[in-house]
């Protein structure tokens, strides 16, 4: 079956092993805008499957691979197949192994200097090293569309975090990039957290785009993308509850105009702006600052919370959906079962009487068999003084035929004397006749 679904797709057949079940899902799934295969064990020879199916479908927008396996050989397989005229605007390959060689982050990366449909982008927990944070901070050098991107739980380190900042500063689109567990720098991450800072303000639509974004997120509520995820955190003190900060201050020490902060009132924004320009030393400056900045974040917070009650609503609508279609499926299985009960019914009902029937045979058959077996005792009875009949008749032959034996060797014997005294007589005759025959002459 995968050798025909290759052949009819024009997969030469080493691209065709993959699982049937991963074939089925992409055969159903072909005219779809998002592709989900999360932890579906695809691995690197399931991915020319996937690349294929990602040429083919224009429509496709967003794609999920978390949890596969996915090696840096699969990575550049998937990324040749967003080179031509992709329109995918979110990739997620978490918890694989991407960065098992750097050629997989650079084939990728290459891709996506010239894209211009890329927004997010998840590379978490990737085994991601130093070398490739060289790459990645090419590719946002020149890269004009991602605005979320994802390298939680790698490993770039110090090296690779200088990398990513030398691309970082030169990009103005990017506005979130979390980057916990990384072991970089807390200098790097406060530079690199300025920077997404300042590409936020600066954005074209402000809070509009970067909610936008969030709602199409690459994180869930409890995952490291939130908005602690640049691994450094930071309270600030504006009498009332202390709240989270993304990365470090974003404050100057000099008396340079701020862009306008992205919150939605705009009287308490220009009162921030007056204060901090007309500020009496470099520390009021900061500090108004860092309120601007914690203000900011909360309206940040307040769309991130929009997005996980959507993504709450989004759950509670596939759960009642796959409910639904699980009480479906029950009452069908109950008609079904229903249905089968009433043809075993039936089936028993027919057991039972070809039963009775065979009960009635087996008493018509015990009744003849007695009515047998008492002619064949008659018989038997008839056979036994039958039989004794004859074996007084025998008895009887038997003494008459010794009667008859006796009598006939009586009789021999009285025959043999005879025939002696016949003999005898014979012997005195021809004497006597000698005698007179002497006498004669």
């Amino acid at each position: 079956q995968a050798k025909g679904l290759a052949s009819k797709r024009g997969e030469s057949p080493c691209s065709a092993m993959a699982p049937p079940s991963l074939l089925a899902h992409l055969d159903a799934s072909k005219d779809s805008s998002a592709l989900s295969l999360a932890y579906a064990s695809v691995g690197d020879e399931g991915c020319n499957v996937i690349a294929r199916y990602m040429r083919e479908n224009v429509m496709l927008k967003t794609i999920d691979l978390r949890g596969n396996s996915i090696r840096a050989d699969g990575l550049v397989v998937i990324a040749h197949s967003l080179r031509s005229g992709s329109s995918v605007t979110s990739l997620c390959l978490k918890w694989n192994h991407v960065g098992s060689h750097e050629r997989g982050v650079q084939a990728l990366s290459d891709v996506l200097k010239g894209s211009s449909s890329m927004v997010q982008l998840d590379l978490r927990n990737n085994k991601i090293g130093p070398e490739c944070g060289r790459h990645l901070g090419e590719m946002l050098r020149e890269n004009s569309t991602l605005t979320h991107m994802d390298l939680s739980w790698n490993d770039l380190g110090p090296e690779g975090g200088k990398a990513l900042l030398a691309g970082i500063q030169a990009n103005h689109t990017l506005i979130d990039c979390q980057l916990s567990g990384n072991r970089i720098a807390e200098d790097t991450l406060h530079a690199i957290a300025f920077v997404l800072r300042r590409n936020r303000q600066a954005a074209p639509l402000s809070a509009s785009t970067f909610k936008e974004g969030r709602e199409a997120g690459m994180g869930s509520p409890g995952s490291p993308g939130g908005p602690r995820g640049f691994g450094v955190s930071r309270d600030i003190d504006l009498g009332f509850a202390k709240g989270p900060t993304t990365g470090a201050s974003f404050g100057t020490t000099g008396g340079t105009q701020r862009p306008q902060p992205v919150v939605q009132d705009e009287g308490l924004t220009l009162k921030l702006l007056q204060r901090e320009q007309n500020y009496t030393n470099a520390e009021d400056a900061r500090f108004f600052g860092e309120v601007a900045e914690y203000i900011d974040l909360l309206q940040l917070d307040v769309a991130r919370n929009k997005k996980y009650r959507t993504d709450a609503e989004e759950r509670e609508r596939v759960v009642t959906k796959g409910f639904m279609e699980r009480e479906m499926r029950y009452a069908q299985e109950i008609r079904e079962l229903e249905n089968l009960l009433a043809k075993a019914k039936g089936e028993k009902d027919e057991l039972l009487h070809d039963t009775q029937y065979l009960e009635n045979e087996i008493e018509r058959v015990r009744e003849e068999k007695a009515k047998t077996v008492a002619d064949r005792m008659k018989l038997e009875e008839i056979a036994r003084a039958s039989a004794d009949r004859l074996r007084c008749d025998i008895r009887d032959g038997l003494t008459v035929k010794a009667d008859l034996e006796t009598q006939i060797y009586k009789v021999k014997r009285r025959q043999q004397e005879q025939e002696e005294e016949n003999a005898r007589l014979r012997t005195y005759l021809s004497k006597c006749k000698d005698d007179l025959d002497r006498a004669l002459r």
